[in-house]
Protein backbone atom coordinates (compact mmCIF):
# COMPACT_ATOMS: atom_id res chain seq x y z
CA UNK A 1 0.00 0.00 0.00
CA UNK A 2 1.46 3.30 -0.96
CA UNK A 3 1.41 6.28 1.46
CA UNK A 4 0.74 9.80 0.51
CA UNK A 5 2.34 12.71 2.41
CA UNK A 6 1.05 16.26 2.22
CA UNK A 7 3.22 18.53 0.20
CA UNK A 8 3.46 22.17 1.39
CA UNK A 9 4.41 24.90 -0.99
CA UNK A 10 7.97 26.13 -0.48
CA UNK A 11 6.68 29.70 0.11
CA UNK A 12 4.85 28.65 3.27
CA UNK A 13 7.99 27.01 4.71
CA UNK A 14 10.02 30.12 3.99
CA UNK A 15 7.45 32.33 5.72
CA UNK A 16 7.55 30.10 8.81
CA UNK A 17 11.32 30.20 8.89
CA UNK A 18 11.31 33.98 8.51
CA UNK A 19 8.87 34.30 11.40
CA UNK A 20 11.10 32.24 13.69
CA UNK A 21 14.20 34.22 12.71
CA UNK A 22 12.30 37.50 13.28
CA UNK A 23 11.22 36.38 16.75
CA UNK A 24 14.79 35.42 17.64
CA UNK A 25 16.11 38.78 16.42
CA UNK A 26 13.34 40.59 18.34
CA UNK A 27 14.27 38.72 21.52
CA UNK A 28 17.95 39.59 21.08
CA UNK A 29 17.17 43.26 20.42
CA UNK A 30 14.88 43.37 23.47
CA UNK A 31 17.56 41.77 25.65
CA UNK A 32 20.16 44.25 24.42
CA UNK A 33 17.76 47.13 25.10
CA UNK A 34 17.04 45.97 28.66
CA UNK A 35 20.76 45.46 29.32
CA UNK A 36 21.52 48.92 27.94
CA UNK A 37 18.85 50.50 30.14
CA UNK A 38 20.21 48.74 33.23
CA UNK A 39 23.74 49.86 32.37
CA UNK A 40 22.55 53.45 31.86
CA UNK A 41 20.71 53.42 35.18
CA UNK A 42 23.81 52.12 36.94
CA UNK A 43 25.97 54.80 35.33
CA UNK A 44 23.46 57.50 36.33
CA UNK A 45 23.46 56.27 39.94
CA UNK A 46 27.26 56.20 40.01
CA UNK A 47 27.43 59.71 38.57
CA UNK A 48 24.87 60.97 41.11
CA UNK A 49 26.78 59.35 43.98
CA UNK A 50 30.06 60.83 42.75
CA UNK A 51 28.48 64.28 42.46
CA UNK A 52 26.99 63.94 45.94
CA UNK A 53 30.37 62.93 47.33
CA UNK A 54 31.97 65.97 45.70
CA UNK A 55 29.40 68.26 47.32
CA UNK A 56 29.96 66.64 50.72
CA UNK A 57 33.76 66.86 50.35
CA UNK A 58 33.65 70.58 49.55
CA UNK A 59 31.26 71.21 52.43
CA UNK A 60 33.52 69.38 54.89
CA UNK A 61 36.52 71.39 53.68
CA UNK A 62 34.58 74.64 54.08
CA UNK A 63 33.53 73.63 57.60
CA UNK A 64 37.15 72.94 58.61
CA UNK A 65 38.18 76.38 57.37
CA UNK A 66 35.36 78.06 59.33
CA UNK A 67 36.20 76.23 62.56
CA UNK A 68 39.92 77.00 62.20
CA UNK A 69 39.10 80.69 61.77
CA UNK A 70 36.88 80.59 64.85
CA UNK A 71 39.73 79.07 66.88
CA UNK A 72 42.10 81.77 65.66
CA UNK A 73 39.65 84.60 66.36
CA UNK A 74 38.35 83.27 69.69
CA UNK A 75 40.81 80.74 71.11
CA UNK A 76 39.72 78.70 74.15
CA UNK A 77 40.90 80.00 77.50
CA UNK A 78 43.42 78.00 79.48
CA UNK A 79 40.71 77.21 82.03
CA UNK A 80 38.68 75.48 79.32
CA UNK A 81 41.56 73.06 78.78
CA UNK A 82 42.17 72.11 82.41
CA UNK A 83 41.13 68.67 83.64
CA UNK A 84 41.78 69.63 87.28
CA UNK A 85 40.24 71.62 88.71
CA UNK A 86 37.46 70.45 86.39
CA UNK A 87 36.17 73.12 84.04
CA UNK A 88 32.50 73.84 84.74
CA UNK A 89 31.67 76.52 82.21
CA UNK A 90 30.66 76.27 78.56
CA UNK A 91 33.20 75.10 76.03
CA UNK A 92 35.15 72.84 78.40
CA UNK A 93 37.27 70.17 76.74
CA UNK A 94 36.33 66.84 78.33
CA UNK A 95 36.63 63.07 77.99
CA UNK A 96 33.01 62.51 76.98
CA UNK A 97 33.07 65.16 74.23
CA UNK A 98 30.21 67.15 75.76
CA UNK A 99 29.46 70.18 73.62
CA UNK A 100 31.66 68.81 70.85
CA UNK A 101 34.89 69.65 72.73
CA UNK A 102 37.00 66.57 73.40
CA UNK A 103 40.09 65.83 75.49
CA UNK A 104 41.14 62.40 76.71
CA UNK A 105 44.43 63.45 78.29
CA UNK A 106 45.52 65.24 81.43
CA UNK A 107 46.32 68.94 81.82
CA UNK A 108 46.04 70.32 85.34
CA UNK A 109 46.37 73.89 86.54
CA UNK A 110 49.56 72.86 88.33
CA UNK A 111 51.11 71.50 85.11
CA UNK A 112 53.37 73.35 82.75
CA UNK A 113 52.42 73.20 79.07
CA UNK A 114 55.20 70.69 78.50
CA UNK A 115 53.71 68.35 81.13
CA UNK A 116 50.37 68.18 79.38
CA UNK A 117 49.52 64.56 78.47
CA UNK A 118 47.56 64.03 75.29
CA UNK A 119 46.20 60.63 76.43
CA UNK A 120 45.94 58.56 79.56
CA UNK A 121 48.63 55.91 79.92
CA UNK A 122 46.18 53.51 81.63
CA UNK A 123 43.86 53.11 78.63
CA UNK A 124 44.00 53.23 74.82
CA UNK A 125 43.60 56.62 73.24
CA UNK A 126 40.01 57.41 72.28
CA UNK A 127 39.30 58.00 68.60
CA UNK A 128 36.32 60.24 69.13
CA UNK A 129 35.19 60.36 65.50
CA UNK A 130 34.71 56.58 65.35
CA UNK A 131 34.15 55.44 68.94
CA UNK A 132 30.88 53.43 68.97
CA UNK A 133 30.26 53.98 72.68
CA UNK A 134 30.37 57.78 72.54
CA UNK A 135 28.67 57.88 69.11
CA UNK A 136 29.45 61.58 68.79
CA UNK A 137 27.73 62.02 65.41
CA UNK A 138 24.34 60.77 66.58
CA UNK A 139 24.23 62.16 70.13
CA UNK A 140 23.23 65.80 69.80
CA UNK A 141 25.27 67.25 72.67
CA UNK A 142 28.50 65.54 71.57
CA UNK A 143 29.09 67.46 68.38
CA UNK A 144 28.64 70.94 67.02
CA UNK A 145 27.27 72.10 63.68
CA UNK A 146 28.11 74.73 61.11
CA UNK A 147 25.91 75.85 58.24
CA UNK A 148 27.26 75.78 54.69
CA UNK A 149 25.19 77.76 52.16
CA UNK A 150 25.25 75.12 49.41
CA UNK A 151 24.28 72.27 51.72
CA UNK A 152 20.80 71.23 52.89
CA UNK A 153 22.08 69.63 56.10
CA UNK A 154 24.45 71.40 58.51
CA UNK A 155 27.94 69.94 58.78
CA UNK A 156 28.71 68.24 62.11
CA UNK A 157 32.11 68.65 63.74
CA UNK A 158 34.11 68.01 66.90
CA UNK A 159 37.25 69.71 68.22
CA UNK A 160 39.92 67.77 70.15
CA UNK A 161 42.61 69.33 72.30
CA UNK A 162 45.97 67.65 71.59
CA UNK A 163 48.07 69.43 74.24
CA UNK A 164 50.90 71.79 73.34
CA UNK A 165 53.51 71.76 70.58
CA UNK A 166 56.46 74.05 69.75
CA UNK A 167 55.27 77.49 68.74
CA UNK A 168 57.79 77.81 65.92
CA UNK A 169 61.27 76.71 64.90
CA UNK A 170 62.98 79.52 66.78
CA UNK A 171 61.15 79.27 70.13
CA UNK A 172 62.51 76.57 72.49
CA UNK A 173 59.94 74.25 74.05
CA UNK A 174 61.23 71.53 76.37
CA UNK A 175 61.38 70.35 79.98
CA UNK A 176 64.19 72.81 80.67
CA UNK A 177 63.45 75.71 83.08
CA UNK A 178 62.08 78.70 81.26
CA UNK A 179 61.11 76.66 78.18
CA UNK A 180 58.19 74.66 79.58
CA UNK A 181 55.46 77.20 78.81
CA UNK A 182 56.59 78.34 75.38
CA UNK A 183 54.23 76.10 73.43
CA UNK A 184 51.03 76.62 71.48
CA UNK A 185 47.85 74.52 71.86
CA UNK A 186 47.17 72.07 69.05
CA UNK A 187 43.66 71.06 68.07
CA UNK A 188 42.31 68.41 65.76
CA UNK A 189 39.04 69.16 63.98
CA UNK A 190 36.90 66.41 62.46
CA UNK A 191 34.02 67.44 60.17
CA UNK A 192 31.30 65.14 58.82
CA UNK A 193 29.24 66.33 55.84
CA UNK A 194 26.44 64.67 53.89
CA UNK A 195 25.64 65.37 50.25
CA UNK A 196 22.35 66.96 49.27
CA UNK A 197 21.15 63.75 47.65
CA UNK A 198 21.81 61.64 50.72
CA UNK A 199 24.03 59.32 48.69
CA UNK A 200 27.40 60.06 50.29
CA UNK A 201 29.01 61.20 53.52
CA UNK A 202 32.53 62.56 53.84
CA UNK A 203 34.61 62.99 57.02
CA UNK A 204 37.71 65.20 56.93
CA UNK A 205 40.24 66.14 59.59
CA UNK A 206 42.71 68.95 60.09
CA UNK A 207 45.10 69.93 62.87
CA UNK A 208 45.34 73.58 63.83
CA UNK A 209 47.87 75.31 66.08
CA UNK A 210 46.58 78.40 67.88
CA UNK A 211 49.19 81.12 68.26
CA UNK A 212 46.98 83.96 69.52
CA UNK A 213 45.97 84.22 73.15
CA UNK A 214 48.63 81.90 74.58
Amino acid sequence: MSRHYPVFPSGRRERGTALIVSLIILAIVTLLGVTGMQSSNTELKLAASQRDRGVAFEAAEAALAIVEKNLADSPPSREQLFTYPVCSGSGCFNASCQGGFCFDGDYRSSFTEFQCEVAKTSSPRVEYWSDPTLDVWEVNNRHRTVKIDSLKTDVKYIVEFLCFVPRDMSTPFSAAPGEQDNGAPLFRITALAKGNGGRASVALQSTYKVLNGF
